[in-house]
């Protein structure tokens, strides 16, 4: 007896960078070269396909994060959503992967909100793709996916940005991720448990509670194409090549130290990078002991990763809530993308 498919879920995990951001941006890494390096965490965006009873030209768009849906007709399988502010992740992907068979629902929800510097833009954008490759059958390997969720964010939607997001959350794990004009290699990086235990037991995250735009951020930096710029770009590699080999050893003090010494070669880049309050956070933190942090992702707001001493955690965490800030627990993640079939039977085959 042949089992109905019910639904598609798949989920991608969020993702904290170390060093190198920036050198993922085209104007850079397509003269010079670029390098990444960064974890996947326990963090995720969800896409769920659901089979129903909808009229077979049409899809119902759901968004459980902000409570909205809305329903895409199709005329003559034309695929042509206008973007307008209202589930416009969900509305390019379909737009540029165009399934056959509709009649279905995508819902979507996520663990972090737009403009965390986590990547969620990204993640959800990759997790829906996910979702349709499994749906329309596709055979796509890891770089294909992460190259199609680029095309879509960065050329369909026009949102600026790097390159490294859409193959840090599709890959996974821990990464060292380098950028050529001609190809892009995803180096995974295999950390022994001890070196990631104590990670998890030094590292704090937490959300200043003031979202950027990273779109604006990474425009303005682009048009700064001086020696400046560049200069502090190539700083920016060394950082990401230097914590790569102190992670691969253990030598978490000296890595924690480059992180702080990444993030002061950051701002070099732009002055909206950081703002009064992001000084004021990182200089309390640093008083209370932190080796080295950083803003995650563009900068200008978002979360905040900082790298303290297990016995001096609990002092970091109740200084940051009084500033402001939320801290978020968290572990490494150690798996990209993941879709999976459930039927009217449980999980199993469609």
């Amino acid at each position: 007896m042949k089992v109905k498919l019910e639904k598609i879920h798949c989920r991608v995990p969020l993702r904290i960078s170390f060093a190198g951001g920036g050198t993922d941006l085209p104007f850079y890494y397509e003269k010079f070269g670029g390098a990444v390096i960064g974890s996947t965490i326990d963090k995720f965006a969800y896409s769920t396909l659901k089979l129903n009873k909808l009229d077979k030209n049409q899809i119902l768009l759901k968004s459980a994060d902000y409570d909205i849906q809305t329903i895409l007709k199709i005329k003559a399988k034309f695929f042509d959503f206008k973007y307008n502010g209202k589930l416009d992740l969900a509305k390019a992907v379909l737009n540029v992967m165009k399934p056959k068979k509709l009649g279905f629902e995508l819902l979507t929800t996520s663990d972090s909100a737009p403009g965390s510097g986590l990547a969620s833009s990204t993640s959800m954008v990759t997790s829906i793709v996910g979702a349709l490759k499994s749906y329309m059958k596709l055979s796509l390997t890891s770089y294909e996916i992460a190259e199609l969720a680029h095309t879509i964010e960065r050329k369909n939607l026009g949102i600026k940005g790097g390159i490294q997001d859409q193959y840090a959350c599709t890959f996974g794990g821990f990464y060292f991720i380098e950028f050529h004009k001609d190809s892009i290699i995803v180096n995974p990086l295999k950390i022994r448990s001890d070196i990631i235990h104590e990670l998890e037991s030094c590292l704090v995250l937490a959300d200043t509670q003031v979202a950027h735009n990273s779109s604006k951020i990474h425009s303005i930096q682009s048009k700064f194409k001086n020696e400046k710029t560049e200069d502090a770009l190539h700083e920016m590699k060394k950082h990401a090549i230097n914590m790569k080999n102190q992670l691969l050893k253990g030598t978490l003090t000296e890595f924690a130290e480059e992180l702080h010494q990444s993030w002061e070669t950051k701002k070099k880049i732009s002055d909206i990078i950081s703002t009064k309050k992001i000084e004021k956070i990182y200089k309390s933190a640093r008083e209370e002991g932190v080796i080295g942090g950083k803003v995650l992702g563009a900068g200008g707001g978002g979360h905040m990763l900082f790298y303290i001493d297990l016995e001096k955690k609990k002092k970091l965490e109740k200084t940051l809530r009084k500033l402001g800030c939320q801290v978020i627990p968290f572990s490494f993640e150690n798996h990209g993308l993941q879709s999976w079939k459930v039927n009217e039977n449980g999980v199993g085959p469609g």
